[in-house]
């Protein structure tokens, strides 16, 4: 079985364009990690600075063991090396992010891996994702069609192989989820699209999406 690592950056506290409710938000995301039936995972919880990211954590998830916290000084907003720190930490073969403001679905996790394991030569993959539209309440999902363009493609639609090759080091920036990609697909071309994951976008800075 191949473990894989899901790596979340966390900063709760209020800035331009940010989710409301980023608390609950937060929780129902870590809750979303948990109910995955794939064993072999563990979430990295990166607190950019963020005081209340470690007392959640804490008070709710400490004795979760396959899940780790990492404390990290405040970051310039959109930094990469938030994720940075969760990728050198992190001890699965295969990598993955989710935001602290969406959650990822059922099967999740096991898409990703089965789609490493249907196409061993890829050192990345990417899917379509689902948006939660705030008019959609009760609704079902909106599945995406993703293809890789700038303002298409972030973090919620790509898979990884844990490799030294692979850094957040000089992606900074609104619009560094992209050229975490472009690097991606310009160092290692050996990439597919794969079926079945579910990561649920929640939040979009313009707020058409906001739940």
């Amino acid at each position: 079985m191949n473990k894989i690592s899901v790596i979340m950056p966390s900063y709760l506290s209020e800035y331009a364009g940010a989710a409301t409710d980023r608390q609950n938000k937060f929780v129902r995301a870590v809750n979303s990690f948990l109910e995955q039936e794939y064993s072999d995972k563990e979430l990295i919880i990166i607190s950019d600075g963020c005081e209340i990211t470690n007392a959640i954590v804490k008070n709710n998830f400490y004795e979760s063991l396959n899940i780790k916290l990492i404390e990290l000084e405040k970051q310039p907003l959109f930094s990469g090396s938030v994720r940075e720190t969760g990728l050198r930490a992190a001890t699965g073969e295969i990598i993955c992010y989710v935001d602290s403001d969406d959650f990822i679905g059922e099967g999740h996790l096991q898409a990703i891996v089965d789609g490493f394991k249907n196409n061993p030569e890829c050192t990345w993959v990417y899917m379509n994702d689902f948006i939660r539209y705030t008019n959609m309440v009760g609704m079902p999902l909106a599945e995406r069609d993703v293809y890789l363009a700038k303002g298409v493609a972030g973090t919620s639609c790509i898979a990884h192989k844990n490799l030294p090759e692979i850094s957040w080091t000089n992606c900074s920036g609104y619009g560094h989820d992209w050229t975490f990609i472009k690097s991606l697909m310009d160092k290692f071309p050996d990439y597919k699209k794969i079926t079945g994951a579910k990561y649920v976008v929640c939040h979009l800075q313009n707020n058409s999406v906001d739940n």
